[in-house]
Formats: structure tokens, sequence, C-alpha cells
């Protein structure tokens, strides 16, 4: 049985988590919809489009496409660190089920950070597809908090595999006693 403090601190993670996953799920899906569909203006008057410019629904669709996969990428990842937190509000902490959650928080957050990391990449050159002059190419571009992302998620992974080599000689003991 999870421990009264464990139980509180873990209720108000799982709260939170909870709440900034419908905030972040809102404003970055809501600003997507805005940018790519609803107003015109927004693409055609950032600051790197040159000329006069009308973007075809189609590449507007592509760039939606190509945002929402980190989006729903990190809404997974959210989704699952809820799990897990659920699962120590409830007190199981060494667990088939931990582990698998464990896995799934950082394996989802490699994920998110690396497909950030990848619509950053292409954005720039996105943006001035349909420019008159000063097109961008597509270049490797990242930020720091997205490779932070990912090596969290690594680091969470790590930490789901010496769970479960702790629970496998935990087993082992218990079958030579």
């Amino acid at each position: 049985m999870a421990s009264s403090a464990v139980k509180k601190v873990s209720s108000v993670v799982l709260a939170a988590l909870a709440v900034f996953l419908i905030y972040y799920a809102y404003m970055s899906i809501s600003f997507l919809v805005v940018f790519s569909f609803l107003d015109h203006s927004l693409w055609e008057n950032h600051r790197l489009v040159r000329g006069d410019v009308q973007v075809p629904v189609g590449f507007r669709f592509a760039y939606f496409l190509v945002w929402m996969i980190p989006i729903c990428a990190t809404i997974v990842m959210l989704l699952m660190a809820i799990y897990l937190a659920n699962l120590i509000r409830t007190g199981t902490y060494f667990s088939v089920k931990m582990v698998r959650a464990l896995r799934s928080v950082g394996v989802s957050g490699v994920i998110a950070g690396l497909t950030i990391m990848m619509a950053t990449s292409v954005w720039g050159w996105m943006i001035t597809f349909y420019n008159e002059t000063d097109h961008r190419s597509v270049s490797f571009m990242y930020d720091p908090s997205q490779a932070g992302i990912m090596l969290l998620g690594a680091g969470i992974v790590m930490l789901a595999w010496v769970i479960q080599s702790a629970m496998l000689m935990r087993q082992e003991n218990e079958e030579i006693v």
C-alpha cells in the first residue's frame, strides 16, 4: 500500500499532469489549426515570407500533419506519465506494469523530442516554399530543450531497465531460498 506522503505527492503530480495535458493539447492544436487553415494572413504575413504568397490548402495540410506528429507524441508521453503517476498513487511500485509504464514514458519522450526536432528542421523550408525569393532549405535545427526531452526519455528507459533487472534478481533470489 502506498504511504500517505507518496499518495499525496503523486496525486498532486497526477492533477498537474492532467491540467498540463489539457492546456498543451488545446494551445498546440488550436494554434496549428488557426495557422494552417483558418487565418491565411498569419502564414502570408509571416516574417520569413517574401512577396505575394498564396499557399495551397494541400500544402497547409502537409504543414499541419508535420506538426501533429510531435504534438501527438507529446500527448502520448503525457498520457503515459499520468498512467505512471496513477500507478505510484495506488502503490504499484515494483511490478511489470510499472516497468512498462516507465518504458512507455521514456520511449514516447525520445520520440517526442525527435519528432519536434524533425518538424523544426523542415519548418523554415515549408514556410518559405512559395516565396518568390529567399527560399530556405531543410536544415538540422534543434533547441536544447528538445535534446533534453530525448535524453530524459532515454534516462527513463534506462531506469525501467534497471528496475526490471532488480525484479528479476529478486525473483531469482526468492527461488533459491
